[in-house]
């Protein structure tokens, strides 16, 4: 009884620890940069030694992609638990989604550090960085396609519909605006949403009669 009391104080203090750092680190990248964020600034920051910031986290771009992984993650769950199906109208759920899924990304980082994952993830493509970096892509293609399936629309040509591909498009498309935004730090997230939401209106009314 003892030990499991003791094991289980060990875990939690351990993650406190984790969260201490990931937090620390992601003020830091926002205020400082990734490239000037050393992993000493972090440990300081956070109250642990560097060598402890190492054996959470291997690399300052693992630390990066840590945050960026549970931001989209919590995202995800809440998504899979809420807005699955809100309403009878596939395309205002999705556009809800992609709107919810563009702020909770400026809200993870803001455009400058997601503009440094994006360059990392082109530096090094066979990288294991990038391997699970792709996660995030395919995890949220899966999202939208389980609200492609879930309102079951009709299409126009009267039969069924790959629901992977019309996903992928789907996120792709969305993907290609978002970088697009990322690049000019004048656009606002209200032009970004004003651009790609009637585009998606307008794909799915091609592909639907009811969406």
């Amino acid at each position: 009884m003892i030990q499991n009391v003791t094991a289980g104080l060990r875990e939690r203090q351990k993650q406190q620890r984790r969260d201490a750092i990931m937090e620390s680190a992601r003020t830091l990248f926002e205020c400082r940069g990734v490239e000037d964020s050393s992993m000493a600034t972090i440990a300081a920051a956070a109250g642990v030694s560097t060598p402890t910031v190492f054996n959470y986290f291997g690399s300052r771009d693992e630390l990066l992609l840590a945050i960026i992984l549970q931001g989209h993650q919590e995202a995800i769950d809440h998504y899979r638990t809420h807005i699955q199906r809100q309403s009878d109208s596939l395309a205002d759920d999705l556009c809800e989604l992609l709107s919810d899924l563009t702020k909770g990304s400026l809200e993870i980082f803001s455009k400058s550090v997601w503009l440094y994952a994006e360059s990392t993830a082109i530096r090094y493509p066979q990288s294991e960085f990038v391997q699970r970096y792709s996660q995030i892509d395919a995890t949220l293609i899966r999202t939208i396609r389980e609200m492609l399936v879930a309102h079951a629309c009709r299409t126009r040509r009267g039969g069924g519909f790959d629901a992977d591909a019309l996903a992928s498009i789907i996120y792709n498309h969305w993907l290609s605006h978002y970088q697009a935004c990322l690049k000019v730090e004048t656009m606002t997230l209200e032009t970004h949403l004003a651009r790609i939401l009637p585009e998606i209106r307008h794909l799915l009314d091609l592909i639907f009669e009811n969406a």
